[in-house]
């Protein structure tokens, strides 16, 4: 993992290296650069450890959206409330301050949904999110 990786605090770790997933499942992936002075562990002891083991994520990174201020800022106004209206409903209003802004940052679902959201009001114009930043898929 990149030095920018920090494990969430409610992601459960795993323990177990004979796996043989265990080089490619995020779950023993992220034990090993796990900074918290907390964590939690999955039970060692009720893993499958023949490679079949229902807590398998796979290792990937995906690109995570960071803000999208610049795209609000090209809607003329009367869109402009209306998106913002509806993106308030869909993720909190404390929410979509934050993720406007790029405080907190955007899943690819995530990003499919405010660019549906932005579809649906008429926006056809190719824009991207402010910046984007890679990281595992938690």
């Amino acid at each position: 993992m990149n030095e920018q990786t920090t494990v969430p605090s409610f992601y459960d770790m795993c323990v177990v290296s004979e796996c043989p997933k265990a080089s490619t499942c995020l779950r023993h992936v992220a034990l090993q650069s796990a900074d918290n002075v907390r964590f939690s562990i999955l039970n060692p002891r009720m893993l499958d450890t023949s490679g079949s083991c229902p807590h398998y994520d796979k290792a990937e990174k995906v690109l995570y959206a960071k803000g999208f201020k610049s795209v609000m800022g090209k809607l003329p106004f009367n869109v402009h409330e209306r998106v913002a209206a509806t993106l308030r409903a869909h993720f909190s209003e404390r929410t979509y301050y934050r993720i406007r802004k790029g405080e907190r940052l955007l899943s690819p679902d995530e990003q499919k949904a405010v660019r549906r959201i932005l579809t649906r009001f008429g926006y056809t114009e190719p824009w991207e999110f402010d910046a984007y930043v890679e990281d595992y898929l938690w």
